[in-house]
């Protein structure tokens, strides 16, 4: 099952005699689709496309079901019709078993029906759905070259920091520019200050008498550790209360370039600024607002960028280690030591690349999730026959 990817990819195999695996394992041949038939994996959309096989024969788990295609249906539209939402829902629904070990009943494709579409047709719906495929994998391999390339640019440019010419000073080539300090060698002209040292507010909020019963669908945006991440605020699921409770809650107010830092639970340690424009906004005790002595969106994108690396995460794994409760105090997050470069140029330009690091990055993370969204359109459109396509010349090949 671990060979299985939740998207329909096998990501590993191994090879071995037949007789090694004759018994008690699942036999299935090239070109059968593989359906993971237990919770969670059914769920999660495990299940592949033999394609490949070793002498046209594999083996697998015994929780994988077997469909194979009968004359006249084309089995990668098959393949597709296993993955779609559509059929997972349902299948959801014919599980047997406990909790923890329900399973789809073969039965339950007998069930099942699908519209009946030309074979021609089929081939053709199958290789649209498979392009799209190809062009999301295509994404998502550079999405993973793109974050290697962001976390070693950041790494470099906290550690090393940028020149009058812009460029990563050399500690092998100049080593004067650089000293020792508590958080290793950094660029002679940088400073370690305390987070006490650089900042004029650090607080969280409360909850408001009444919890969520006191949210309102509009009004002062109220920050939760859900809406922190570090990509940015995430917006889609926010709560708002009204500016009588914003105003009891005065000293949790936060403001543009204030930087907040989720300071309990699983999520602790998820950081990001306050955006411009963001208009009147609170957060909850979960959430930490850290405000600079001269607030600038370049320092608070540096300062964020410096909690979200290793020398942040790092202070917060320590101060939590062997803890049963995840949780930062205020004295305790005061004490943090970050690596502040004195001119404030250099911090401005550092942060103008880690934007444009990130703006790389995040563009195509959105493209991805176009991707996949044309995906599923299509898969509900082509799959159903509701839009019907011509067979073209490389369907017809097949």
């Amino acid at each position: 099952m671990a060979d299985v990817t939740d998207t329909g990819r096998r990501i590993g195999n191994q090879t071995r005699l037949q007789r090694e695996v004759s018994v008690g394992y699942t036999p299935f041949e090239e070109r059968d689709v593989l359906f993971a038939k237990i919770t969670p994996c059914m769920e999660n959309g495990k299940g592949f496309h033999a394609l490949g096989l070793v002498n046209g024969i594999g083996y697998g788990s015994t929780e994988f079901h077997v469909l194979r295609a009968k004359p006249g249906t084309n089995d990668r539209f098959l393949f597709h019709w296993s993955m779609s939402t559509e059929l997972r829902k349902k299948a959801e629904a014919f599980m047997i078993g406990s909790a923890g070990q329900q399973r789809v009943q073969a039965s339950f494709f007998d069930h099942f029906t699908i519209p009946s579409i030309d074979e021609t047709e089929q081939a053709e719906a199958a290789r649209i759905l498979d392009a799209a495929d190809e062009a999301i994998e295509r994404t998502e391999v550079l999405i993973g070259k793109l974050k290697a390339i962001k976390a070693g640019l950041l790494y470099d440019l906290l550690t090393r920091g940028l020149d009058d010419n812009g460029q990563l000073r050399d500690p092998a080539k100049r080593p004067g520019d650089f000293k020792s300090t508590r958080l290793g060698r950094l660029p002679a002209g940088w400073d370690t200050p305390s987070i006490n040292d650089l900042a004029v507010h650090v607080g969280s909020g409360i909850t408001p008498t009444g919890g969520t019963n006191v949210y309102k669908r509009e009004g002062v945006l109220f920050i939760r550790s859900q809406n922190v991440t570090f990509d940015g605020l995430l917006l889609d699921d926010v709560a708002y209360i009204d500016e009588r409770t914003h105003r009891m809650m005065d000293r949790s107010e936060v403001f543009a370039h204030d930087v907040l830092l989720n300071i309990t639970g699983a999520s602790i340690g998820r950081c990001c600024p306050v955006p411009e424009g963001l208009g009147p906004a609170n957060v909850n005790q979960h959430v930490c607002a850290i405000r600079l002595a001269k607030p600038r969106r370049e320092d608070a994108l540096f300062l964020s960028t410096v909690l979200a690396s290793f020398i942040g995460q790092g202070q917060i794994d320590r101060l939590n280690a062997g803890s049963n409760r995840q949780g930062l105090n205020y004295r305790q997050l005061r004490s943090f030591i970050v690596p502040w470069p004195k001119d404030e140029d250099e911090r401005t330009l550092i942060a103008t690349k880690i934007e444009s690091a990130e703006a790389r990055f995040r563009a195509e993370t959105v493209y991805l999730a176009k991707l996949k969204a044309i995906k599923k359109g299509l898969m509900q459109d082509l799959l159903t026959g509701r839009v019907r396509v011509k067979a073209s010349n490389q369907s017809q090949e097949k």
